[in-house]
């Protein structure tokens, strides 16, 4: 079964996009429990299995549910911010610890304080030691800031009083 746009992946297919998250950060997560797509361009979502319940055949959605991130080359996945937070607990690869949270919100590379069994040239987790705050890319120089726009943390211009 399949939308106009989005794939049902069978067991199969999942099976191999938990494989390819283990493999990329170290924990398991569970994506049986959930009706998961995928789109043209390797993008990936999950919803709850009482989507079923409705026509998919019949809509002409290109996303349901909630994002988990996009399937890269050589086994790679890029994870949205949402899907860092519900893995990044217990993830134990390509996780990199900071300290400038407001920096890197903001739209900034930096470098990571602390990396936690990092492949270069790989998406990594970015947590400060409280909280995860997403995915960027991380390379010998440091993290290469992935946060989208639309998420960034804009500082509010400083004006003269009249």
């Amino acid at each position: 079964m399949q939308t106009r746009y989005l794939k049902v992946l069978d067991r199969a297919e999942i099976k191999e996009v938990e494989r390819i998250i283990e493999k990329n950060y170290g924990t398991e997560i569970d994506l049986e429990r959930f009706a998961v797509f995928k789109t043209k361009d390797e993008k990936v979502w999950i919803a709850s299995k009482k989507i079923f319940e409705l026509q998919l055949e019949k809509m002409a959605a290109n996303s349901i549910g909630m994002y988990v991130g996009r399937l890269k080359r050589n086994e790679k996945i890029h994870l949205s911010t949402e899907a860092c937070q519900m893995i990044g607990k217990t993830a134990k690869k390509n996780v990199a610890v900071i300290s400038e949270a407001e920096k890197f919100l903001s739209g900034s590379n930096l470098k990571p304080d602390k990396e936690i069994n990092c492949d270069y040239h790989n998406f990594a987790i970015i947590r400060t030691e409280k909280e995860i705050l997403g995915c960027s890319l991380l390379t010998e120089e440091g993290i290469k800031n992935l946060v989208p726009r639309s998420r960034r943390i804009i500082k509010p211009i400083q004006r003269e009083p009249l």
